[in-house]
């Protein structure tokens, strides 16, 4: 991961890469800043127990969801959680903050041969959203995906294998798409 952010850093002067645990990472989506005496998280850690925050959902976050069972619309039914956010990507700072203990649970479950195009795939994908979102162009989450996609298929589709790519298999069908497509 802080191979491919250092080989972006000339593109993306500014860049920061921050591997946090998973109540840093909850803190950071609620504005927290990361803290590093002890009790300072232990605030933290009595406070996240706390009935105001809400769910974030994926516009909220902006960053890559874990997928809920197939067949389910990405609602949460009765007595399940909401998807939990493994990274999330903060394009005024140039930030991007990545919850390890979850994407090592995600990643870990896959076969060995996947795991480093999985990372990288996560990593570059949310490497080049900073880099599409200081566009003028709207949509720089879809620009991303589909710079990744041309340009790091084996990467994408090991995102798309295991859920973590938004766009499903699909075939093109008229002319634009088609067009788009190549």
């Amino acid at each position: 991961m802080r191979r491919i952010v250092r080989d972006f850093a000339p593109l993306l002067p500014g860049i920061r890469l921050e591997v946090v645990t998973p109540e840093g990472f909850r803190a950071r989506l609620r504005g927290r800043p990361l803290v590093a005496d002890e009790t300072s998280l232990q605030e933290i850690l009595e406070g996240s127990g706390e009935g105001g925050s809400s769910p974030l959902s994926t516009a909220e976050t902006g960053g890559v969801m874990e997928p809920g069972k197939p067949g389910e619309a990405g609602e949460p039914g009765e007595g399940e959680k909401p998807p939990v956010p493994l990274l999330h990507t903060f394009p005024s700072t140039g930030t991007i903050i990545v919850e390890m203990d979850g994407l090592y649970e995600k990643v870990s479950r896959e076969d060995r041969r996947l795991h480093r195009p999985l990372v990288e795939g996560v990593i570059l994908r949310e490497v080049i959203y900073l880099a599409t979102s200081r566009q003028p162009f709207p949509d720089p989450r879809a620009r991303a995906e589909t710079i990744l996609r041309r340009h790091w298929p084996f990467q994408y589709a090991a995102l798309r294998s295991v859920g973590l790519a938004p766009t499903g298999l699909h075939w093109p069908t008229t002319g634009k798409d088609l067009a788009r497509e190549n």
